[in-house]
Order: structure tokens, then C-alpha cells, then sequence
């Protein structure tokens, strides 16, 4: 009987722990973006652009289609890969939508890198709009 009480509290624990783990590995939209940035995987942040962007670098701003903006700031960041990335600030101007403030450094100098991300449905976030400045 204790062998058997033993081996039903393993297979619990063992189920629970299993389950519990996935969730724990969840992030938030904002807190992807930021991963990929972190970690040069600029191809996958181009898949949260909404269908039209405002893209503005070195203060030079346009608004771009999503495949035009993802060509843009990936060029940038092929020139300029991330070696640093910090956030500075992160809200939430409304409900519905994240903004972030993050800095970074790269082999010709650092950034200060601004996003709106917007809920678009219920689960599904996208880029409203990037800025890159020159520090």
C-alpha cells in the first residue's frame, strides 16, 4: 500500500510539473519583440508589423508597407547588429497597446529605439510604429 501511495504521489507531482512548465515559458508580445531584438532576430520582429508602419530612423520617418518596413529596419540592423539591449521604459498609453523605450549599442554607436505595439484582436499584437535615433 505505500509503495503504491509512493508511486501515485510521483506520478502527480510528475503530471503538474509538466503542465505547470509550458506556462511559465509564455511571454508577452512586448517581452518577444524585446528577445528578438536582444538576440539579432530581427527577421522574426518583422512578422509583429501591422499591414502599414511608420518607420523613422536618424529622423528620417516614412510610412512603409509591412514587407517595405521589415527591408528597412532589418538593413539597419544588418549594419548595425545588437552587441546591448536594455529597456529603459515600458507603459501602456491604453488598454489595448504597449509602448517601450530601450536602448542600444552596436559596433558604430548607440540607439535609443522607441515601439507601439497594438492589440489587433485578441491575441494577436503588432508593431504600430518604430523609431531609431542616434544617441
Amino acid at each position: 500500500m505505500n509503495k503504491i501511495f509512493k508511486t501515485l504521489l510521483f506520478t502527480i507531482s510528475c503530471i503538474l510539473m509538466f503542465n505547470t512548465a509550458p506556462a511559465q515559458n509564455v511571454k508577452s508580445p512586448l517581452e518577444e519583440i524585446v528577445y528578438l531584438f536582444r538576440n539579432n532576430k530581427i527577421e522574426d520582429v518583422t512578422r509583429y508589423f501591422d499591414n502599414f508602419v511608420p518607420v523613422s530612423i536618424n529622423n528620417n520617418a516614412s510610412n512603409y508597407s509591412r514587407n517595405q518596413a521589415g527591408l528597412v529596419v532589418k538593413d539597419f540592423f544588418d549594419k548595425n547588429p545588437v552587441r546591448d539591449f536594455n529597456v529603459m521604459d515600458s507603459g501602456t498609453p491604453s488598454p489595448t497597446s504597449r509602448s517601450m523605450i530601450a536602448t542600444f549599442s552596436s559596433n558604430s554607436g548607440r540607439y535609443t529605439l522607441y515601439l507601439l505595439v497594438k492589440q489587433k484582436d485578441n491575441n494577436n499584437y503588432v508593431i504600430k510604429e518604430i523609431k531609431i535615433s542616434k544617441q
